[in-house]
């Protein structure tokens, strides 16, 4: 049995994405705050901060979170993306 990471909505991309910036020249900053994703910047920061934990629930945030980058691309600013937070937990498929 192995478990598969769920593709998590922008609203929680861009609360785990303010939950690890670090600061505002961060490219987490900027999706956190815009929704753009500057995709080599922000997988090098999620990269950076996996290696400094311990598997466990903050890791599969960041795991998912760079599968939501992986899967969105490249992209500039979103309109209303002040607007989107969501706190529910990443979910697991197991199988």
């Amino acid at each position: 049995m192995s478990a598969v990471i769920v593709m998590i909505s922008d609203g929680q991309a861009r609360r785990i994405a303010s939950d690890w910036h670090g600061g505002m020249s961060s490219a987490l900053y900027s999706l956190a705050s815009s929704g753009t994703v500057d995709l080599d910047r922000v997988r090098d920061e999620i990269s950076r901060e996996l290696q400094n934990l311990d598997v466990g629930e903050i890791w599969r945030e960041l795991l998912a979170l760079d599968k939501y980058v992986r899967t969105v691309g490249e992209r500039t600013a979103v309109a209303e993306w002040f607007r989107l937070w969501d706190d529910s937990p990443v979910s697991v498929n197991h199988t």
